[in-house]
């Protein structure tokens, strides 16, 4: 199984998802005829978000505002524990990693990472800038 360069809390930048079509603004989408909508999309290459859990056996991670799933809840009865609310509502479903890049802090770009030696501890290393992309205490 391949390492996930990626944790929680980290920046990513989506590559590819079924959000795509969303990306686009209100005025952009009332702009665009049906057959510009596909390059107006290609145009807002991605979004970005923070990780808000890496699943490592499947190689999946589940990012911020991205790739939602409507949940439908139903209200329970009034013995057991009451629910908030019921009805639809949105939450971010789990996403293949390899659709998602990290983003280094320091250029603020999206970058693939390798790892170094730093002070006896193995840390991920931005490869366009090259510095510590982990905080290292």
């Amino acid at each position: 199984m391949p390492s996930i360069d990626i944790k929680k809390g980290d920046t990513v930048y989506i590559l590819a998802g079924k959000s795509k079509m969303k990306r686009l603004s209100p005025e952009e989408v009332e702009r665009t005829s049906p057959s510009g909508m596909k390059q107006a999309a290609e145009r807002h290459a991605g979004r970005r978000g923070q990780v808000l859990r890496v699943i490592p056996a499947s190689g999946k991670v589940v990012v911020e505002g991205v790739n939602m799933a409507v949940k439908h809840s139903a209200r329970r009865r009034p013995g057991r524990v009451a629910q908030m609310q019921s009805g639809r509502t949105e939450q971010p479903a789990p996403m293949p990693v390899c659709k998602v890049m990290l983003v280094c802090p320091r250029c603020d770009r999206p970058t693939r990472s390798h790892r170094q030696m730093h002070e006896g501890k193995r840390v991920r290393v931005c490869r366009r800038c090259n510095e510590i992309i982990d905080r290292v205490s």
